[in-house]
């Protein structure tokens, strides 16, 4: 008997487990269906077929009441539609169901707003607080449907009495001072984000990204700057100095931000890092002045710092870069080739002694090398002393044998022997280069490799050395790896001819320009030369524009882009004629007439950005 019973409650078990897994299969393929209807609803709102979304919207809620998702979707498409009646008693129903849900109230709001009934709308959205005025997130969650619809007075008001019943303030200075810099009350939003630092030093790097994001804009500078000065006055906390450091930065107030630097500085006991990390900021920007004061100010102030070393090669970086960009204001730059002429020599000359004086200090290590380095750079390529140039490289090849500046050293002794015509004496330097295993030192290495090979007429070596250079196009020599291989590959049946341009090529990095003029001359005269003729002439060109003979280049150039057949120099010649108009012969119309062609001709061209901005400067 009692068998029977078992037997029999079993069945029973298995009977309803098996009705609950159809139950629940019904409802899960319920529940699909419903799902899929409610995506093609969505698709139809997509596509602007709002009657149709609206349509299966309401079945769909109509099934399922009590579904969020589909009661917003219902409601915003009556709201798209303009149905704000169906809106709001749909949701006046929902509340009569929820009464605590201030999303519901937030929503009411919304329609009203969108009604232009802007009384009942805050009437709502006061019905939503007082649904727990205690309550920090009703706060948040109501102001929010104001700034939705850009009730930023309302919304600050929300927030303003959100902020006075919590024990943490701070929970709605970022939504504030948003709203504020938004709505151009700058002054206002950078007391909230000062408060915020006050309150939590921690949250500065935060609060530097927010005013960055809206410093810039017009008039929002000075009540910024001159309101976080005026609390900083009021308030000791380094926190706030190094906030004011960063705004100061922002708006380009290096001098003042480098006082404010200072004063973190000291109060913060750093010892010098903080101003040290503002000179190297500051260099970056090119700030040569303000960085040369501030490195000063740390090995001057903390000579026992680690940084002092570092402090003395960048004090001594700053000067020479703030020489090269006199530098560069004073020379032809937009010539492709330039005299090796000698300027600013005595400046020059103080920034050696600067460097000598650190590699005296410091004759061991990177600012040793750096320091040599730097000289043999200056002698080499703003002094042309080569020979003083080559000793210096020669020290650190001695010293720091298989560091990077021995690398960077055999680089520039090989460049000063082939301009000495050692050419052996170069393809050693570069040898010694070219088997590390650093990239970005054997690809140059392997560039100048090629070119003696060019040289030298070994034209086959030069191609594969050539393509191992042009694995990598973002290289600054690129593109004249590229333009040699191809007058090579062209060319190198007229193994002669090919010859000749070569040797042009080197007596021009070797700065015999006479020489080398006679050479283009004999290729470019010769008519019946296939691409080399081409290439003489431009080259020719080029020569021209260094030695100042700018009307005989304007014929080459003339020549070469007016001509009917089509050119690979085309356009390369056009932007080089219309440089000279515009920089050498003073032709403006002639310049603009040049720099339209390009635009018209050659959208592809490597120049068109860069002529277009010469175009709108004229």
């Amino acid at each position: 008997m009692n068998h029977d019973i078992c037997h029999n409650m079993k069945i029973k078990l298995l009977s309803i487990s098996f009705a609950i897994l159809v139950c629940c299969s019904i409802h899960a393929q319920n529940q699909q269906e419903l799902n899929n209807r409610f995506a093609i609803a969505q698709n139809y709102e997509i596509n602007g077929q709002f009657e149709k979304a609206e349509e299966i919207y309401r079945e769909l809620f109509a099934q399922q009441n009590m579904n969020h998702l589909f009661f917003e979707a219902l409601n915003k498409i009556l709201v798209s539609q303009k149905k704000y009646d169906e809106s709001i008693e749909l949701v006046e129903n929902r509340i009569k169901l929820n009464p605590q849900d201030v999303n519901l109230y937030g929503l009411l709001g919304n329609t009203y707003y969108m009604m232009d009934e802007v009384p009942i709308a805050f009437e709502a959205w006061e019905r939503g607080i007082n649904t727990n005025k205690n309550s920090v997130i009703v706060y948040r969650v109501i102001a929010n449907y104001a700034i939705q619809n850009r009730a930023f007075e309302k919304a600050i008001e929300i927030l303003e009495r959100g902020k006075n019943i919590t024990d943490d303030p701070l929970i709605f200075s970022y939504d504030l001072a948003n709203i504020y810099s938004i709505n151009m009350r700058f002054e206002d939003a950078a007391k909230e984000y000062s408060q915020i630092v006050v309150h939590k030093p921690d949250q500065v790097g935060s609060v530097k990204q927010r005013i960055f994001s809206y410093i810039s804009r017009q008039g929002a500078e000075e009540p910024t700057i001159k309101t976080i000065e005026q609390i900083v006055k009021n308030n000791s906390l380094p926190e706030l100095l190094d906030l004011l450091t960063y705004v100061y930065i922002s708006t380009n107030n290096y001098e003042k931000a480098f006082a404010t630097a200072v004063e973190y500085d000291k109060k913060n006991n750093s010892a010098g890092n903080y101003v040290f990390v503002f000179a190297q900021d500051s260099y970056r920007n090119r700030k040569y002045e303000i960085a040369s004061k501030a490195y000063e100010y740390v090995f001057n102030n903390h000579p026992s710092s680690q940084l002092v070393p570092t402090a003395k090669i960048g004090y001594a970086n700053t000067l020479e870069a703030a020489c090269n960009e006199d530098y560069l204001r004073q020379i032809q730059t937009w010539k492709p080739l330039k005299k090796k002429e000698p300027v600013l020599t005595e400046r020059y000359l103080s920034i050696i002694k600067a460097y000598e004086k650190l590699a005296i200090e410091y004759p061991n290590g990177t600012v040793y090398s750096e320091a040599i380095f730097k000289m043999g750079e200056i002698y080499f390529q703003k002094l042309y002393e080569f020979m003083k140039a080559d000793s210096l490289f020669e020290k650190i090849n001695q010293r720091q044998l298989g560091s990077n500046y021995s690398f960077m050293a055999f680089l520039q002794r090989a460049k000063i022997a082939v301009i000495n015509n050692e050419i052996e004496k170069a393809e050693n330097f570069l040898k010694s280069v070219s088997v590390r295993r650093q990239r970005e030192f054997s690809l140059e290495a392997d560039y100048y490799l090629a070119k003696i090979e060019f040289w030298k007429g070994n034209f086959e070596s030069s191609l594969k050395l050539f393509r191992k250079v042009t694995s990598d196009l973002s290289t600054d020599f690129a593109n004249d790896a590229l333009e040699l291989s191809a007058i090579i590959n062209s060319t190198k049946r007229d193994s002669i001819n090919l010859s000749l341009y070569a040797k042009a090529d080197l007596l021009v990095i070797q700065n015999k320009l006479e020489e080398a003029v006679v050479e283009f001359k004999t290729l470019a005269d010769n008519p019946n030369l296939f691409l080399i003729n081409e290439f003489a002439k431009y080259r020719l060109a080029e020569v021209f524009l260094a030695e100042d003979k700018n009307n005989l280049a304007v014929e080459i150039l003339e020549e070469i882009a007016n001509n009917s057949n089509a050119s690979i120099f085309d356009d390369k010649s056009t932007f080089l004629l219309a440089k000279t108009y515009h920089f050498a012969l003073n032709y403006k119309d002639k310049a603009i007439e040049n720099y339209q062609k390009l635009l018209e001709k050659f959208p592809n061209s490597l120049y068109f950005d860069i002529a277009r901005d010469y175009l709108n400067h004229l």
